[in-house]
């Protein structure tokens, strides 16, 4: 869905979800790279935000997309950098070590 910033400039309200060429769903592929989606708290994040990466995610799982992840930090909300860095750095190694494995 597009993002609530493009949205507000546009005079869209934020309930009205929008899926055009700024939305992450509108580049839903099997062969798009890994992908690791990182929230806070589904009751803490900002309106919907939760739901529209469990969506993303679910999109990329029906096109056949194999690497994609999503974590929700329970008790965190918008502003989860501390837990999330960590959680992204390992991550991407784990991609890393996958792909030097492939070679």
């Amino acid at each position: 869905i597009t993002h609530f910033t493009i949205r507000q400039e546009r005079g869209i309200s934020g309930t009205q979800p929008i899926i055009d060429e700024f939305a992450p769903l509108y580049h839903v592929r099997k062969d798009a790279p890994p992908l690791v989606l990182i929230t806070g708290d589904r009751e803490l994040e900002l309106l919907g935000r939760y739901e529209e990466n469990a969506y993303l995610m679910r999109m990329m799982k029906l096109t056949g997309h194999q690497k994609t992840k999503l974590y929700e930090l329970d008790g965190y909300d918008h502003g989860m950098t501390e837990p999330a860095f960590p959680l992204m750095i390992k991550e991407i190694l784990k991609i890393a070590e996958e792909i030097r494995c492939k070679k």
